[in-house]
């Protein structure tokens, strides 16, 4: 099963990667890249998280109308 928290986790460090050569790079369409390909990786990372926090969302809500029965 995946953890996506854990998954968040590292996409946001493979988007601080991609930032960290996007400095580094002497050519504006590697950093143009770089840059895209951070943005892109914290989109998925943000996604995983929603993703959790609907799950968590969606269980408490079932537990509690466990509950009020």
């Amino acid at each position: 099963m995946v953890n996506h928290l854990t998954r968040a986790k590292e996409l946001r460090s493979r988007a601080a990667q991609y930032e960290v050569s996007a400095q580094n790079t002497t050519s504006k369409k590697f950093e143009e890249c770089y840059r895209q390909l951070a943005e892109n990786f914290l989109l998925l990372a943000t996604l995983e998280e929603e993703y959790v926090q609907r799950e968590v969302a969606a269980r408490t809500a079932h537990n509690f109308s466990l509950m009020t029965r």
